[in-house]
């Protein structure tokens, strides 16, 4: 494992405890019953790996059923380019990467779910780590067969007219400056008025860290906008559970309604900021 970089994100600004502590203090909420059976459990331990590959393949197909939809550049290019201060590794993901990009341009025309789009999605959730968590899979073109079983489960069970946008639809949306006060931050989708995080877990719980990463997202486009959506407005939340092919969402007028939303976004903004310049510095 080759260590190369690490940052701060919304996930671990959320984590810290002055700010979890500052978001239970603000807002009220009170964990949703949900209830459905669990259609694709998992066919290893790869967790982490399988949730963040879904969320490619998703994207995928996502971007061929909405021809319209606003597309940015994948983590996995944003992480091959750190690698150029190690040209000896930059080469060979470089090549890896261009090879991806194939496969991906091929299953948009076809549409046709076969294992090399499968495996891809795997090999750039490994090269995901290198921005998100900053480390190398130093077994990046191992792919474990369970895993591409997991996966084809996973995108069999979707009901895709969840996804099917009127209008907007938005893949890996961005928030402007304000993504850069928590190091760089990017959703999974918007898809018309509503910002959906994808979980790929077997427990069917909409838990306060859930929310809160929703609360961060909907504060970000109140602060820096959307990416390509200029003016639009969010006016729902939500999680797709991925295993059980259920998406739970939630208005966002509980949220801006609070006669302290106003002061906390304001708060929010600059301990991001604050501790993002520690962070920074420590790095040097």
């Amino acid at each position: 494992m080759h260590e190369l970089i690490k940052d701060m994100s919304l996930t671990s600004f959320l984590k810290i405890p002055k700010v979890k502590n500052e978001l239970l203090n603000t807002f009220e909420f009170e964990s949703p019953k949900l209830s459905a059976e669990i259609k694709a459990p998992p066919q290893t331990q790869n967790y982490p790996l399988v949730g963040t590959a879904f969320d490619y393949l998703l994207r995928f197909h996502i971007e061929r059923l909405n021809l319209n939809s606003i597309t940015r550049g994948w983590v996995a290019e944003d992480a091959v380019e750190l690698t150029k201060i190690r040209p000896e590794i930059y080469e060979k993901l470089n090549a890896l990467l261009d090879a991806t990009k194939k496969v991906h341009k091929s299953f948009l025309k076809s549409g046709i779910l076969t294992n090399s789009i499968v495996a891809s999605s795997i090999l750039l959730a490994k090269l995901d780590a290198i921005y998100r968590a900053g480390y190398l899979d130093p077994n990046l073109l191992d792919i474990n067969d369970g895993d591409i079983a997991d996966l084809k489960n996973l995108i069999s069970i979707v009901d895709y007219s969840i996804f099917k946008s009127s209008k907007i639809s938005a893949l890996n949306p961005t928030f402007g400056e304000a993504s850069h006060l928590v190091g760089g931050a990017d959703a999974d989708f918007i898809i018309d008025d509503t910002l959906i995080d994808i979980k790929t877990t077997k427990n069917l719980k909409f838990d306060r860290d859930y929310y809160n990463q929703l609360v961060g997202y909907f504060i970000l486009s109140k602060l820096g906008g959307i990416d390509g959506l200029s003016d639009h407005k969010i006016k729902k939340i939500g999680i797709y559970f991925s295993r059980h092919g259920i998406l739970h969402v939630m208005p966002v007028s509980d949220i801006e309604n609070n006669p302290s939303f106003p002061s906390f976004v304001e708060w929010f903004s600059k301990e991001a900021e604050n501790t993002f310049k520690e962070t920074d510095m420590n790095n040097v």
